[in-house]
């Protein structure tokens, strides 16, 4: 299931991609081997500004094909673009089943989904058919596998909270406040990490403040990953969190929780990706 959580985002290849991108490659072919996968980079245009990236798995099965194209470091307004920023999706992307077989066939242009985004059952027949028109969603058609129609789900559904928000902030405000002054520690963001059942499998926190104060940064970010951890069961008999769903299938996902001081109020803001 780890190729339907990185489809949106691309993951799997982008982060290989990025040391190409501060100079034309030597040759229009570029290949890496890594521990679970293998890529092949090919290199076309006049500058060498586009590009797809094959992956293969170790057996040697085509998994997915991307396409970018890489954007100058310094656009025409003077606004100077980082590595990662330079990449863009552009282009027909596949993902395959196992067997080689299409499950994904979509396009991209200038990093947003454009025309159609086809999911095919393993044995060829559309299972959803949708159609976008820069980034946005105009039509969507599902099927179950002898052909019927039926109600489409969103693709990529987030990870939910499954207790009351209002409870979530007060124990939040209750257990943070005492730390988030607003000068020393301006912010503490905590990432949860949640596995495809909805547990809360990791905790990671930072803390944003003065930058004089941070010998004593690490007591605080012990302290937030503990209220974290040991935050209540909110529903009786419930994990606290529903899973990510990437086309029906639970998968893991991220939990972002941004908890802040501002105008002697302590605020949060909660949101999810892949």
């Amino acid at each position: 299931m780890y190729a339907f959580c990185v489809f949106l985002l691309g993951i799997l290849v982008s982060q290989s991609v990025v040391a190409q991108t501060d100079s034309a490659p030597t040759k229009p072919i570029v290949r890496h081997s890594f521990a679970e996968y293998d890529e092949e980079i090919l290199y076309f245009g006049k500058h060498n500004q586009y590009f797809t990236v094959r992956t293969y798995l170790k057996n040697g099965s085509l998994f997915r094909l991307d396409s970018y194209t890489l954007q100058p470091k310094t656009l025409p307004n003077g606004f100077q673009l980082d590595s990662i920023s330079r990449i863009i999706r552009h282009g027909p992307t596949k993902i395959m089943y196992p067997t080689g077989k299409v499950y994904i066939s979509c396009e991209y242009k200038a990093n947003m989904l454009q025309g159609p985004f086809m999911v095919l059952y393993e044995d060829g027949s559309v299972k959803r058919r949708e159609f976008y028109r820069a980034g946005a969603l105009r039509k969507s058609e599902c099927y179950t596998p002898d052909g019927t129609k039926q109600a489409c789900a969103p693709f990529y559904q987030v990870a939910q909270f499954q207790g009351k928000l209002n409870d979530l902030s007060a124990y939040l405000k209750q257990k943070l406040s005492p730390v988030l002054d607003g000068e020393r520690i301006r912010r503490i963001t905590a990432t949860l990490t949640i596995n495809e059942i909805g547990q809360v499998i990791g905790v990671k926190a930072t803390v944003n403040g003065n930058p004089a104060e941070s010998v004593q940064m690490p007591d605080v970010v012990s302290y937030t990953q503990q209220v974290i951890r040991n935050m209540p069961e909110w529903t009786p008999d419930k994990l606290n969190w529903k899973p990510a769903l990437n086309d029906g299938v639970a998968t893991p996902s991220t939990c972002i929780l941004s908890v802040y001081r501002v105008y002697g109020s302590v605020q949060y803001n909660i949101f999810y990706r892949m």
